[in-house]
């Protein structure tokens, strides 16, 4: 019997080795309270859940800052930034609501979230797509799961999810790479797990910034935009495509929703369609079921081609588009 047990034992202790590993380490960031998520010269190149990040920061700090605007959307929105926007809004109390790959619901949930605090929302910017239009429903994966406050998903059931995206194979042979070597590989980088890129972040706004890539661009354009870099701007329809049609029902039910919590609180909105480098124009029929609930006036649509989608430099890869875009958007949509 004691030989059993004894087999026990070591059979199972890299298990528990590893479980050790999860509970000190908390590569997700998941377990404990942070008061900031990301800072200068953190070394972990684990991929956080921007929804659970940026959920954890606004009731961390709205204490504090007491917020009043907010930018909603997914990883396109983060390069509205907030310097920019407080110019045309006359409040800095703005926050980045954002979430990795935002779906319509996610938004929908955010503002309801907030609504239930009786947050002061005074000031909305949706950024919206397609992509996002389409998503009545989370996202499956750790990265895209809403925070279970917004969700109202068991806490329980929420960390298993995390516990198992450790112990998957794919993650966990990256990450214990990656703590004994010291080092992202090529190969960590497949679906985000282990992903490794400076940027700044701004812990008021919960803003990141590409800083770096941006110096580089205005120093050396063509040392960024090389022949690595320009193989993923492929070539693009030379007639006008446009989207399938996204928006029905859900989607209509959500937007009723969130146009009643907006006029509640007298929130001045806007609504932006992405330019985005496939340069699909945004569906009519879904282009006139958001002017129809949100106004003619508040939507405005940068879909398609134009000569911002034309200019690969507005872009640094295929997904996002560069804060000069957003920038100049921002000017046409506050005139």
């Amino acid at each position: 019997m004691k030989k059993f047990f004894v087999k026990i034992l070591l059979v199972s202790f890299p298990i528990w080795v590893l479980v050790a590993l999860y509970l000190y380490k908390d590569p997700f960031k998941v377990l404990y309270h942070y008061d900031v998520f990301y800072k200068p010269g953190d070394s972990s190149p684990v991929t956080l859940n921007k929804d659970y990040v940026s959920t954890e920061t606004f009731l961390q700090n709205n204490p504090t800052y007491h917020y009043e605007a907010f930018a909603f959307g997914n990883s396109r929105s983060m390069f509205y930034e907030m310097d920019t926007w407080k110019k045309y809004i006359h409040t800095d109390r703005c926050f980045h609501y954002d979430a990795a790959a935002e779906s319509m619901l996610g938004i929908y949930r955010k503002i309801r979230f907030l609504d239930s605090l009786h947050v002061n929302m005074k000031h909305a910017l949706l950024v919206l797509d397609y992509e996002t239009l389409i998503q009545t429903a989370e996202y499956p994966g750790h990265l895209f799961m809403s925070h279970p406050t917004l969700s109202y998903r068991n806490w329980f059931s929420y960390q298993a999810d995390y516990v198992k995206t450790f112990f998957s194979p794919q993650f966990l042979v990256a990450y214990v790479d990656y703590t004994l070597s010291g080092k992202v590989k090529p190969y960590m980088n497949a679906g985000f797990l282990l992903y490794d890129f400076p940027f700044d972040y701004s812990l008021k706004y919960n803003e990141m910034k590409l800083e770096k890539d941006e110096k580089i661009i205005h120093t050396n354009t063509k040392s960024y935009y090389d022949r690595k870099k320009m193989s993923v701007f492929y070539k693009r329809p030379d007639k006008q495509q446009e989207s399938d049609r996204v928006i029905y029902d859900k989607q209509v039910q959500m937007f009723q929703e969130i146009k009643r919590i907006f006029q509640k609180n007298h929130t001045q909105y806007k609504i932006v369609i992405n330019p985005l480098y496939d340069q699909k124009k945004l569906n009519a029929t879904d282009l006139a079921i958001l002017k129809n609930y949100f106004g003619e006036n508040q939507v405005y649509d940068f879909s398609g081609i134009n000569f911002i989608t034309n200019d690969y430099h507005n872009y640094y890869e295929v997904s996002h588009y560069r804060p000069q875009v957003s920038r100049f958007i921002m000017g046409e949509i506050y005139k």
